[in-house]
């Protein structure tokens, strides 16, 4: 089939909803039954909640991806299976994390490995704009090295796709841990950065970072009708990681890393909020009677201001935070006409 890139994002964004909000119901039971839970720390009486509710939302996102190849001919087969092989890699590594809690350093030293089917395609181009230095060459060309011969030095895909798939992954995890908000960030990050692609247009940007956004736009949306407050299932860091992933992928593919950079900025403030703390900071607060979060500490997350400044329901600290993701999202937008 060759349909309309519209018609295909449109296609591709409904089957991974549909397979997500199916597969999330039986996947609540299982991880239930199998007592794969954890504690909802934002409610006075912690109930059990089943996690790794990720697994859906990889499923999901995995063959809506491979349908995408099916319904247009114009896709690089090459480069969406390297970018399904990076999400998937990266995604058994979430899985891993959830059920042994791997050391900080494993979480960023292990997502390179997944950043290798970029590397190996050579996703990407090598030439991307810098503030204040204009259109930048990372690719050195061929040097020759003593017994190895020439090798192509070049430093984009030698270096800064792995450090976009390490930076992406860690990012995305580092703000959540609430009902509903890693994943309803996730939709509205998937969400603009599809539009970006179609208001940059083809080929300035490419269909596989469209397919890419809107499979996974999809999947998050499928899976918030399960995990809206009050949560009956909790997305893992499978869901943190493979969203991460995925912004990477598209972000590479489509040539758009300026774009990747300005709608991942809460989560780049929230990365020097938590440096702060070592990295050792939760995004908790108490619990009160009403149900309202309160924090008293210092401020080493996002969470942590707006539980001082407005005191919200978890219902509403969610809905903030999903609303700075939208600005930044619409910045993101406006950034294209800069």
């Amino acid at each position: 089939m060759n349909l309309d890139f519209d018609t295909t994002a449109v296609l591709v964004a409904f089957i991974s909803f549909a397979i997500v909000a199916l597969s999330t119901k039986w996947l609540i039971r299982k991880m239930t039954w199998l007592k794969f839970v954890d504690k909802d720390m934002n409610k006075r009486d912690q109930p059990l909640v089943p996690k790794m509710g990720g697994i859906s939302i990889v499923l999901g996102f995995v063959l809506a991806v491979l349908l995408s190849l099916q319904l247009s001919s114009q896709i690089n087969a090459v480069l969406m299976l390297a970018a399904i092989n990076t999400v998937v890699l990266i995604a058994f590594l979430g899985l891993v994390d959830d059920i042994m809690n791997l050391r900080d350093r494993y979480r960023v030293i292990l997502p390179i490995f997944a950043a290798l089917p970029l590397m190996v395609v050579k996703a990407g181009t090598s030439t991307i704009g810098v503030p204040f230095f204009g259109e930048v060459n990372f690719n050195l060309g061929t040097i020759y090295l003593p017994f190895l011969g020439p090798f192509e030095a070049n430093l984009y895909i030698l270096l800064l796709i792995p450090l976009g798939v390490v930076a992406s992954s860690n990012l995305i995890n580092l703000l959540g841990g609430f009902n509903g908000l890693e994943v309803g960030i996730g939709a509205i990050v998937s969400a603009t950065l599809a539009i970006a692609v179609l208001l940059m247009g083809f080929p300035a940007a490419s269909p596989e970072a469209l397919f890419l956004a809107t499979a996974m736009f999809g999947a998050c949306a499928g899976f918030l009708i399960y995990n809206w407050y009050p949560a009956k299932i909790f997305p893992g860091n499978i869901t943190t990681y493979a969203l991460g992933a995925t912004v990477a992928a598209a972000v590479i593919i489509g040539n758009m890393e300026r774009i990747g950079v300005i709608v991942l900025s809460p989560q780049i403030i929230e990365f020097f909020l938590k440096a702060r703390s070592g990295f050792q900071a939760e995004n908790f607060g108490k619990v009160g009677k009403d149900g309202r979060l309160s924090y008293d500490g210092p401020i080493h997350s996002l969470t942590h201001l707006t539980m001082k400044l407005f005191r919200p329901t978890e219902q509403q600290l969610v809905l903030y935070h999903i609303a700075l993701q939208a600005i930044a999202g619409n910045a993101e937008l406006g950034s294209i006409y800069i």
